[in-house]
């Protein structure tokens, strides 16, 4: 897990781009190739956690969210790999920092959002409304850009299509109502799908569990978990 400490960093996850900011860390499943820059020190801190210490939390790789009480946590972690920490108390905070982690998948995870002015206004439409249902050309006509440029952007900084990303807004947008025991029908309707049926095979792709499945603890933890599986859409 890369964490920023003062300052935005840019990181990079196979053919995913981020730039993450305080207050938020990239999750790097361990055997994943990936790369760190930022414009100033200090950059960043990371650490690595063993597998079997996690076994609940399955991740791809992704952003999230960092409290202050865990950014503190892994400060104090930096400070004892510096030899600046009272050694006795590193065992306490290992304890403090997984169980800080077992959260995550309580935790909305973060979708990348472009820079770009354009597409940023596009994607804070998309997350407002997930319902709107404008194609990228249309959307290309309405802000005075070509959809192959927007698209290409797009994919240079998030890391993923257009359409990917909105699948999984929609999917994002989906599982609290799910949750909250409305029928699979409006659901699909209310994020922009004409048919339950074509809402369902895709959460389904995305989530690994099907829509009614959310009415039971077991799968609010699974889709918690997996909801952002980029890999399941392709």
């Amino acid at each position: 897990m890369i964490c920023t400490i003062s300052t935005a960093a840019d990181i990079r996850v196979q053919s995913q781009r981020w730039t993450i900011k305080p207050g938020e860390a990239a999750w790097v499943p361990g055997g994943v190739a990936h790369s760190v820059s930022a414009g100033q020190p200090p950059m960043f801190q990371s650490i690595y956690i063993r597998p079997d210490l996690i076994t609940n939390l399955q991740l791809p790789e992704t952003v999230v969210p960092i409290s202050t009480f865990l950014g503190e946590l892994i400060s104090r972690l930096a400070g004892h790999y510096h030899g600046q920490e009272d050694a006795t108390t590193y065992p306490h905070l290992v304890q403090l920092v997984l169980s800080e982690l077992r959260n995550f998948g309580k935790h909305r995870l973060s979708l990348p959002m472009p820079s770009n002015p354009r597409l940023h206004r596009i994607c804070q439409t998309l997350t407002d409304d997930p319902g709107n249902r404008r194609t990228l050309a249309e959307w290309a006509s309405l802000t005075g850009a070509s959809r192959r440029r927007l698209e290409r952007i797009f994919q240079n900084e998030t890391g993923m299509s257009f359409s990917e990303w909105r699948q999984l807004r929609r999917i994002q947008a989906a599982a609290p109502l799910l949750r909250a025991g409305r029928p699979v029908q409006q659901v699909a309707w209310t994020v922009g799908y004409d048919s339950p049926s074509a809402f369902s095979a895709m959460f389904h792709k995305v989530t690994g569990i099907v829509p009614t499945a959310l009415r039971s603890a077991v799968a609010v933890s699974a889709v918690d978990d997996h909801v952002f599986a980029r890999d399941r859409l392709t």
